[in-house]
């Protein structure tokens, strides 16, 4: 019983800090890269569970079902290798590879 109590200790500890690091980072200017980067990656996870979710109600339309087991994983993999590819660029230039959502101007 006393493990129980120690994962329960350590999952609410997990999830507190989970909470700090989301209101620490959510104060850092548009410009750094630790704040791009962790925005680039909650749309990453996010379009993951969306394809997670949508995948439910798709799988008994037959024929649909094929169509989406066959494109959603490599658009996931393309997605993803997009994140990691961005996030590998933004830490080797200044200027970073993630888009700033908040400056886009139409012309």
């Amino acid at each position: 019983m006393e493990i129980v109590r120690d994962l329960l200790v350590f999952i609410a500890a997990m999830f507190a800090m989970c909470i700090v690091l989301v209101v620490v980072v959510s104060n850092l200017p548009d410009q750094n890269p630790l704040k791009r980067i962790l925005t680039a990656l909650s749309y990453r996870v996010g379009f993951t569970f969306l394809a997670g979710a949508v995948a439910i109600p798709v799988e008994p339309i037959p024929g649909l079902d094929v169509l989406y087991d066959l494109a959603v994983p490599i658009a996931l993999v393309w997605y993803w290798f997009t994140f990691f590819r961005g996030a590998l660029q933004s830490s080797t230039e200044p200027g970073g590879a993630f888009p700033d959502h908040r400056r886009v101007s139409a012309r």
